[in-house]
């Protein structure tokens, strides 16, 4: 049995989103912006409730994404899960990529974690979640990286990079048959 219902969404904005710098691991908090973001989405999900539960990764952004969102919900508690953190850019961190292609940005990530185990660890989660909340409608706050890394290993189809506060539907069937064919990771 999974959830009737997930969305992921990407925490409000901070200083170096704005700044277009690497965050990964770097703990910072949401600018006013970022805030705003994260009071605007509430009052659209609100429209779509009752929510069951809220998961966030447990870097500061996202947990005050993520509390922003179960005040304005009802939600009693965060349930912060570290396999929700966003990818760890190594040597990269901090380093600004506005005016980068693609590729290069490729590149500056893949000085950390790596994709694969990024997914690994987002997908479990991910699943985890879902079938501890059988019909019910979860929400989960993470970040760019594991959201469209995860995205596109599920559904085969490359994703694009999520705007801050940007929320997106997860088709539970779609980590059912992503682990029928490859085993959780742990």
């Amino acid at each position: 049995m999974t959830a009737a219902k997930i969305i992921l969404i990407r925490h409000g904005q901070t200083e170096w989103n704005r700044a277009e710098r690497l965050h990964g691991r770097s703990d910072l908090p949401l600018n006013a912006t970022g805030i705003a973001q994260a009071h605007r989405l509430a009052a659209e999900l609100s429209a779509d409730g009752p929510w069951d539960a809220v998961y966030s990764s447990p870097l500061f952004r996202a947990c005050q994404s993520a509390q922003i969102l179960a005040d304005a919900l009802g939600i009693a508690k965060v349930q912060e899960n570290p396999e929700l953190m966003e990818r760890d850019f190594g040597e990269s961190e901090g380093r600004l990529v506005k005016g980068l292609d693609q590729e290069q940005r490729r590149l500056l990530m893949n000085l950390g974690e790596t994709e694969e185990h990024l997914v690994q660890r987002g997908v479990n989660a991910l699943f985890k979640i879902s079938a501890q909340h059988p019909r019910q409608k979860v929400l989960v706050v993470s970040h760019a990286a594991l959201i469209s890394s995860v995205l596109t290993a599920l559904s085969g189809e490359e994703q694009s990079q999520l705007a801050n506060a940007q929320m997106i539907a997860l088709e539970p069937a779609l980590l059912s048959n992503f682990v029928a064919r490859e085993p959780l990771w742990h």
